[in-house]
């Protein structure tokens, strides 16, 4: 509605009498040419009626008592004096009256379009100028209005984008043209999956299945961005949660993805409780980390990119949460993170475990217990070299 609005103030063709110079020239006439002008005409009159104030010397000198006497005339039966002090009294409402237009067609409208900056600038993009007037100012108001709606539109876009890859992916994007170059980076990986969520599939009809999965994953994801982590992807049943890469440095980002874990697997037992009130299925999952160096950057070709993380320890960290089912660990670290994470909680060494896909066994530790204390967080930027 808005649009056609001021599509059609923009088709239509502006008069003399609806721009703002004409009404300032206006009420300059107003105010100041008819006063002058009437004052003008009564010293016309006044001259024309009292001859004797031309004369000069001793004629005027003897004639100026008589004058005196004979007063200045006067206009329709009324004194000249009477009819000058109402003149004077008429230009003084007439100026009242101008400055009362000015002031509600001029700067009024200006008053609210620097009212609705003020409002844009403090992040308010719902705020509408006044743009009902067809002048100067409100084609301005106008203007400022689709500006308005843009950036809502722009914001909306932003906001969708956000829910389709994180934030901080988007914020970054966003300043570098979709620019997202490779860097190499230490960081560490958290790689969580549902247990056997074929057979949960099996019983579950898809809508159920979908809600079921969309609370599991919000109540996961809080428990990441509460450690400063961001989720990379969701894989169906699997998430990729990084900590320490180039949109989240950190040098503690091993110490934050065990707490991550620790704190969602809490999270998972208050949520499995609702799911048993609810008679719903309770959710098992496995926790696999692993901490060293890998690339994150853009991957994908000019119509489609995605930004994400390659490298050992991803691989490592999907490969040992596949181990958490055989030994009865639900999170388990690889011998990397356990160094650096040694601290947060109980953390036992399982031996040297061979790990699909690698040649050489590794040394696999598993959380046994809470965490050791709530943290104070100090972040810094973690090291990063460009490819």
């Amino acid at each position: 509605m808005q649009e056609s609005v001021t599509a059609d103030r923009r088709a239509r063709p502006r008069g003399l009498g609806s721009s703002i110079q004409a009404r300032l020239l206006a009420s300059f006439i107003v105010v100041s040419f008819i006063p002058i002008a009437v004052l003008a005409i009564l010293s016309l009159q006044e001259a024309a009626t009292d001859p004797d104030v031309h004369t000069d010397g001793a004629e005027a000198a003897e004639t100026a008592p008589a004058a005196e006497s004979i007063g200045h005339g006067t206009l329709f039966g009324i004194p000249i004096e009477f009819v000058e002090l109402g003149v004077a009294g008429i230009s003084l409402l007439l100026s009242i009256g101008a400055a009362v237009y000015v002031g509600r067609t001029i700067v009024r409208p200006i008053r609210s379009l620097e009212s609705a900056m003020h409002r844009v600038e403090t992040g308010d993009l719902d705020a509408v100028a006044d743009a009902r007037t067809d002048d100067e100012i409100g084609h301005l108001g106008a203007a400022f209005n689709r500006m308005t709606e843009g950036l809502r539109r722009e914001a909306t876009v932003r906001d969708l984008f956000g829910q389709y890859v994180s934030p901080e992916v988007a914020r970054m994007a966003i300043a570098h043209e979709g620019r997202l170059e490779g860097e190499i980076v230490e960081c560490s990986v958290l790689f969580v999956d549902i247990r056997r969520f074929t057979a949960l599939a099996e019983v579950l009809p898809p809508a159920r299945l979908i809600g079921t999965l969309n609370r599991y994953f919000g109540r996961m994801l809080v428990e990441v961005e509460g450690e400063g982590g961001i989720v990379n992807k969701f894989g169906g049943d699997s998430l990729l949660a990084v900590f320490g890469s180039p949109l989240n440095p950190m040098a503690d980002h091993a110490q934050r993805a065990v707490r991550a874990a620790i704190r969602m697997r809490e999270a998972l037992e208050a949520f499995n409780r609702e799911q048993v009130a609810s008679e719903m299925p309770e959710l098992r999952v496995g926790f696999g980390l692993a901490t060293g160096e890998l690339v994150a950057g853009n991957v994908g070709s000019q119509r489609k990119l995605e930004y994400t993380v390659i490298g050992d320890p991803v691989n490592l960290a999907a490969r040992l949460q596949e181990l958490t089912t055989s030994l009865g660990a639900e999170i388990l670290l690889s011998s990397r993170t356990a160094q650096l994470a040694r601290d947060v909680a109980p953390l036992q060494s399982l031996g040297q475990i061979e790990v699909r896909g690698r040649a050489e066994p590794v040394e696999v530790f598993s959380v046994g217990g809470p965490l050791a204390h709530e943290p104070t967080y100090a972040v810094d930027e973690a090291p990063a070299r460009s490819t």
